[in-house]
């Protein structure tokens, strides 16, 4: 039985396949466009409707590289501009890159129409909302480990953000995915109880999800306080960074610019700001130390960490009052790590870029404990681990007050979209965890944000300055922070469950 409009077929469904995924990412910021990207998912899965597996993979393919090719094609500046790469192999190497993500959208073609197009549209939903999930899930993991561009994050401006404090982000994605589908039906369905009775679902979903994000919103203040708080951004140009003609100007031009906030509760530096490890720079750390504890400062600075010849890590270091290190657990493929490294690396100078073989640090690793607040350490892309940070925040002492702190260095991606998606993302970690996220970055985007994800101050890209000021932050509690996905696990499998029971049964 048909049950929604035919959808194209040949060079036609396979164009409006590329499109639907070029205009998905027109949903995530800079535009914030949310809509675009709920309606780019709706028209995926509208095409997948009762198709042959060879042609679903073929679409699935399509649209992948219209996702990726506009969403993350921003890679490339760090491949030409940092890499060193001439600009045609820059470009064949930023399409493999996208090509091989696009592979997860031809696996969920051929799942579609191998699996899930043989059930009833109740079940189709589910399963292939559940299907989106788990090779959502399985790109930010293992070789790949790219977790970029969730579905979720399009609500941290959009009406259903409250949702990520129960379910996190990956909760967001699933519910959207299946108001994705209903808005197809609501469209396509051939008939017209059909396409009511998907309406229906739409608004009951989407009331439910808003309710729930402006239950959020309004929700007490579990805690309260008010740190002073100076974040330095020197907006040091990549290409001298790691130039050692350039290492005095660069730290000097750091004490400088804090040298009139010394006292701050809290003082924080980039990532690698000091661009040498800890172990050669014994003097500098140690004024810095002197300087912290003489003015009841805690200071915190991104710098490379060696423990031995073989392993050195992209860390963190405490100074002040107490003191911590933190090794950085998720590094950055071909960043700071280089996977089959023996067989690739002198091939490009991409493959060796400074400070690209990093060891990822132990899981076991707890919050940085001071006096006034306990801060859950996050170096650049691990910002874009949920599942990292929730378990980072649940290791702090419960009566303490808590903050995230992260910092980054987005200074490879030039004025490409790609630290805007960064920034956005860091927003959604702090309606996850009700916690209020402290920014410092080489050249933007510096901010502090609050525990709803809304920027309370910022210092825009490509400046150099200084964001100080005491800030009154909030904590507040979240369900997600608490038990993390173990709540989103239940109800998935609890939907599938029931998607089995009806598979075969009733219509929408």
């Amino acid at each position: 039985m048909i049950t929604m409009v035919k959808s194209p077929k040949g060079w036609l469904g396979l164009t409006l396949a590329l499109i639907a995924g070029a205009i998905y990412p027109l949903g995530f910021a800079p535009l914030e466009w949310w809509p675009i990207a709920i309606f780019s998912v709706a028209i995926f899965w509208w095409l997948l409707n009762g198709q042959t597996r060879k042609y679903a993979m073929a679409l699935g393919f399509s649209y992948g590289m219209g996702f990726f090719g506009v969403g993350v094609s921003w890679v490339y500046v760090s491949i030409n501009t940092f890499g060193n790469a001439a600009p045609p192999l820059a470009v064949l190497l930023t399409i493999l890159f996208i090509a091989l993500l696009s592979l997860f959208f031809v696996l969920l073609g051929w799942f579609n129409a191998r699996f899930i197009n043989r059930y009833n549209l109740i079940a189709q939903i589910i399963f292939f909302s559940t299907a989106w999930l788990i090779l959502d899930i399985s790109r930010g993991s293992g070789f790949v480990s790219f977790p970029w561009l969730y579905l979720g994050y399009s609500q941290t401006s959009g009406p259903l953000l409250g949702v990520a404090s129960y379910l996190g982000v990956h909760g967001v994605t699933f519910l959207l995915i299946v108001i994705s589908c209903l808005v197809t039906l609501a469209l396509a369905h051939v008939s017209k109880k059909g396409r009511s009775n998907a309406l229906m679902m739409l608004v009951v979903l989407l009331v439910a999800g808003t309710g729930s994000s402006f239950y959020e919103i309004k929700k007490d203040t579990a805690q309260q306080k008010t740190l002073t708080i100076a974040l330095i951004q020197p907006n040091i140009d990549q290409h001298i960074k790691w130039d050692r003609n350039y290492f005095t100007p660069i730290v000097k031009g750091l004490f400088d610019q804090t040298e009139n906030y010394w006292g701050a509760d809290l003082i924080v530096w980039p990532e690698a700001a000091i661009p040498a490890f800890d172990t050669q720079v014994p003097g500098i750390l140690y004024e810095l130390d002197e300087l912290a504890r003489d003015s009841g400062s805690q200071f915190i600075t991104g710098i490379p960490l060696s423990e031995s010849r073989d392993e050195y890590y992209a860390g963190i270091k405490m100074l002040g009052n107490q003191q911590a290190d933190y090794q950085k657990q998720q590094l950055v493929p071909f960043g700071e790590y280089v996977p089959l490294g023996a067989w690739i690396r002198g091939m490009i100078d991409f493959f060796d870029l400074p400070m690209s073989s990093f060891t990822p640090g132990s899981s076991e690793q707890t919050a940085m404990k001071t006096a006034k607040a306990d801060y859950i350490p996050a170096i650049c892309y691990e910002i874009a681990f949920s599942g990292l940070m929730q378990q980072l925040a649940i290791s702090t002492d419960v009566d303490q007050f808590k903050a995230i702190v992260t910092i980054s260095n987005d200074t490879w991606f030039g004025e490409s979209w790609g630290p805007i998606q960064h920034f956005q993302i860091a927003k959604m970690r702090a309606i996850e965890t009700g916690l209020p996220v402290i920014r410092s970055t080489n050249n933007g985007i510096t901010a502090i944000i609050d525990d709803k994800g809304r920027v309370i101050n910022q210092i825009d890209r490509f400046q150099s300055d200084e964001l100080v000021g005491a800030f009154l932050l909030d904590n507040r509690n979240t369900w997600f922070r608490e038990y993390g996905y173990w709540s989103l696990l239940i109800i998935v499998l609890g939907l599938l469950g029931l998607g089995v029971i009806f598979r075969g049964r009733q219509k929408i």
